[in-house]
């Protein structure tokens, strides 16, 4: 049966309910944010291997936290750097880059011990990871995020 057979209060029911689910997609949005960083801060208290989104961002010298860079991690400062500052999810990271997902896994954690990466404001679905001011100043320094003037 084609949309245009059906009745017009079947239609305006259709219309009114997107027009509310719209109206609310905000709020539900926020809400399950809050629901999330909660979720992450218990799981985090009770010792499970998820990133702790209360933490704050180290400051730190970049040249310091940058020595003893192993491939992986250049690789995965570099994607970071290029996806200009609106950040990466693990699973796009996993895609563009063909690692093993447990790699990336691995070399995020260490990013995010040397402070060179941080977590923006997680979606729905996952976290995305973002350069940290002083990852930032390193891929200036090396070169990923070209200068301008």
């Amino acid at each position: 049966m084609p949309l245009a057979d059906l009745p017009m209060p079947v239609l305006f029911a259709i219309f009114l309910l997107l027009f509310v689910l719209l109206g609310i997609y905000p709020a539900w949005k926020r809400t399950a944010t809050r629901i999330r960083r909660f979720l992450s801060e218990q799981q985090n208290q009770l010792g499970l291997d998820l990133p702790d989104l209360s933490r704050k961002e180290q400051p730190a010298d970049p040249a310091a936290d940058s020595r003893n860079l192993n491939d992986f991690e250049v690789f995965i400062l570099r994607q970071l750097a290029w996806s200009g500052g609106k950040g990466l999810s693990r699973r796009q990271l996993v895609e563009q880059l063909h690692f093993d997902p447990a790699l990336v896994k691995q070399t995020l954690a260490s990013l995010l011990d040397r402070g060179l990466i941080g977590i923006g404001l997680p979606t729905l679905f996952g976290f995305r990871f973002t350069l940290s001011a002083a990852g930032h100043a390193y891929a200036v320094a090396r070169g990923y995020i070209p200068r301008t003037h």
